[in-house]
């Protein structure tokens, strides 16, 4: 992100925030905790030795399905649940998903290639808002892909790791950086400024005309 401009940033949250609602990113991190929960309790009872493996498999379905319940809620059309495959959701003109990274190791992103091929999406927003291409005219943005991403840094008091903060990312389309990342709680801070701001724009003050001199004939004379 070391090329991005501080306009261009701005800009790409705007973009952002006009596309995915406040009500569903707090849907989102919601369903992150939630799932992060029931997960970790239906996990809590077996033997030490099981317990990573059953805890990241009992994590992934329950946080795909309240995932995928959330972004139902909000008009986010999910992909069907289905085994361990990737809860796609869509607000405005993002594909919206899911990962977990364990203990802020940004490491592996890449083994998933419905992730990878997501994130190739990002391609116009990094050469609009982050790299701007000095030969080339920069595409509007159609598409994109957003990134929730579950930081599992934490560990409950049975042993298994436990999700401690949920983020906004936009992944590079090489999946080797983030074009864009923030904390959800900094990232919905945003949608107030930018409120506020359009208010401002609205409130244009209004010039009182002035007053008509009242004459008994056209040259004003009574």
């Amino acid at each position: 992100m070391s090329g991005q401009s501080e306009l261009g940033k701005k800009e790409l949250e705007q973009l952002i925030v006009k596309n995915v609602p406040r009500d569903a990113l707090m849907a989102c991190e919601d369903a992150y905790y939630a799932g992060d929960h029931q997960g970790r309790q239906h996990s809590a009872g077996f033997a030490p030795g099981h317990k990573p493996s059953i805890a990241g498999q009992n994590k992934h379905f329950f946080i795909n399905e309240t995932f995928h319940e959330a972004l139902e809620a909000h008009g986010g059309d999910p992909t069907p649940l289905c085994g361990t495959r990737l809860v796609v959701g869509r607000l405005g003109i993002f594909s919206v998903v899911r990962l977990n990274v364990p203990g802020h190791k940004w490491i592996n992103l890449r083994r998933s290639a419905t992730r990878a091929k997501l994130a190739e999406l990002n391609d116009s927003i990094k050469r609009k808002y982050v790299q701007a291409d000095l030969f080339a005219q920069p595409r509007e943005v159609a598409e994109g892909t957003i990134f929730i991403l579950g930081v599992m840094d934490g560990i409950d008091d049975n042993g298994i790791a436990q999700l401690t903060g949920v983020m906004v990312a936009l992944p590079a389309p090489d999946m080797k950086s983030w074009l864009y990342i923030k904390s959800t709680d900094d990232f919905i801070k945003l949608y107030d400024e930018i409120d506020t701001l359009t208010q401002l724009d609205k409130a244009m003050p209004k010039l009182k005309g002035k007053p008509k001199k009242q004459t008994d004939n056209d040259q004003g004379n009574k």
